[in-house]
């Protein structure tokens, strides 16, 4: 059973395979030819419109007369105004997976399934995850029904000539299951690799995916399923905001005739445009702290210095193209222990060509579409109640500077026990 990661990215797109051979699993990031022939991890999110007004996708050949359309991922499922349509970026969506369908199906057939990201935060998640769906559907129509699985005709097509031939689809849940697809929301994504390896410790932890467009914040613990033995997160907040690298330099002002659109070097990041970038996400940090300190205060008969002790030993983990970058990775909202991704936290024994990823620093930047290949039976994705937190917790009263413990177990301060509760405290 082959399952497909694929990590839709604004300024780069990455694939994960997933291999399973009974109960042996293998990983290998699917390398697209530069136009050198070379093989490459990653693919540019960019299409280029010749001079004959044909489309060329993700390495594009230089010196020809050219359009240049970039960001077209963020038009879609962002609401960033970047000179598209949300209509015309759709279009532009399907017809770039599309692309990497042919080749994907070309090497595995039709027998796989893919697993998907999206920039959500928990109020539009379906909302993303179907126009996701919508998408992939369109962009196998095009593939398998319309062309064939002839991906030089597809090539060989005129832009009004692909424009006649895509349908749009319909949103379905049928649609959805007829191609085995499954849509996660990225700040999820990101941490199947850290689950799978359980190299991350229990307790509540934050994770930080700053890509090209959007940076995605999740709040989870990481827990081990008593029945299955297997570790599994417990989500309780996710977010996303429209800043990433697009935000942080200056996408206008980038060399028209430039045929990638990465962020090369930390000069490139605005002093200014990182101090706002900064605070955007501190205020979700800050709210986050404030929802956990009103659950504790509401059950837990401990004092707040208590909550907010623990916090400052709990992870912060970054991963995404822009937490290459040193300044971008600092600790926010009590959570300083600042971790960044790399093949110390994934399951290496089963992942191909690893030294050389790991040779290029390119882990972090595959992070995600790792976590996206390991196959799950379903992207039912709910946010667990903060309340759930700290319900096993036991504490004592505190009553005019004293400590009344209600409890016969646990000699610590406030009643408790490190030995039966740490864990769960933390």
């Amino acid at each position: 059973m082959i399952t497909v990661g694929l990590d839709f990215g604004t300024h780069q797109t990455k694939v994960c395979v997933e291999e399973k051979n009974g109960v042996e699993l293998s990983y290998s990031f699917f390398k697209f030819a530069d136009t050198e022939g070379k093989l490459q991890y990653t693919l540019p999110s960019i299409i280029m419109i010749d001079g004959q007004n044909r489309l060329k996708y993700g390495y594009v050949p230089k010196g020809k007369k050219k359009k240049l359309i970039r960001y077209f991922k963020q038009a879609t499922f962002t609401s960033i105004n970047n000179g598209q349509t949300q209509n015309e970026a759709i279009y532009y969506s399907i017809w770039y997976i599309a692309f990497i369908l042919f080749d994907l199906e070309e090497m595995y057939g039709q027998d796989f399934a893919i697993q998907m990201g999206v920039p959500t935060d928990g109020a539009r998640l379906t909302h993303q995850k179907q126009l996701a769906a919508v998408i992939l559907a369109s962009a196998y129509t095009l593939v398998e029904d319309v062309f064939e699985n002839d991906k030089e005709a597809f090539l060989a097509c005129t832009l009004n000539q692909l424009k006649e031939k895509t349908e749009v689809a319909i949103y379905s849940k049928e649609l959805k299951d007829n191609y085995g697809m499954l849509v996660f929301p990225e700040a999820y994504a990101c941490l199947m690799p850290l689950i799978s390896s359980s190299k991350i410790a229990n307790g509540m932890s934050l994770m930080v995916d700053i890509g090209g467009g959007t940076t995605d914040i999740s709040f989870f613990t990481i827990k081990k399923d008593p029945k299955t033995k297997q570790y599994r997160p417990v989500v309780y907040d996710f977010n996303s905001i429209n800043m990433g690298l697009n935000f942080l330099t200056s996408p206008d002002e980038m060399d028209p005739d430039r045929l990638d659109s990465n962020v090369q070097d930390v000069s490139e990041i605005l002093k200014n445009k990182r101090s706002d970038f900064s605070n955007n996400i501190n205020q979700v940090c800050v709210a986050l702290i404030g929802k956990l300190q009103r659950e504790f205060k509401k059950q837990c008969n401990l004092r707040m210095e208590r909550l907010m002790d623990a916090l400052k030993s709990r992870p912060i983990i970054y991963t995404g193209g822009g937490s290459t970058f040193t300044i971008l990775r600092r600790g926010y909202g009590g959570f300083k222990d600042v971790i960044h991704i790399s093949e110390k936290e994934w399951r290496t024994k089963s992942i191909q060509e690893l030294s050389t990823i790991k040779a290029l620093g390119l882990c972090p930047i595959l992070s995600t579409a790792y976590g996206l290949s390991i196959s799950v039976a379903d992207d039912n994705i709910s946010c667990e109640p903060f309340q759930d937190i700290f319900e096993n917790i036991r504490g004592a009263e505190e009553e005019g500077g004293h400590v009344v413990n209600k409890y016969e177990y646990g000699k610590a301060y406030g009643g408790f026990s490190y030995g039966d509760d740490y864990d769960a405290w933390k």
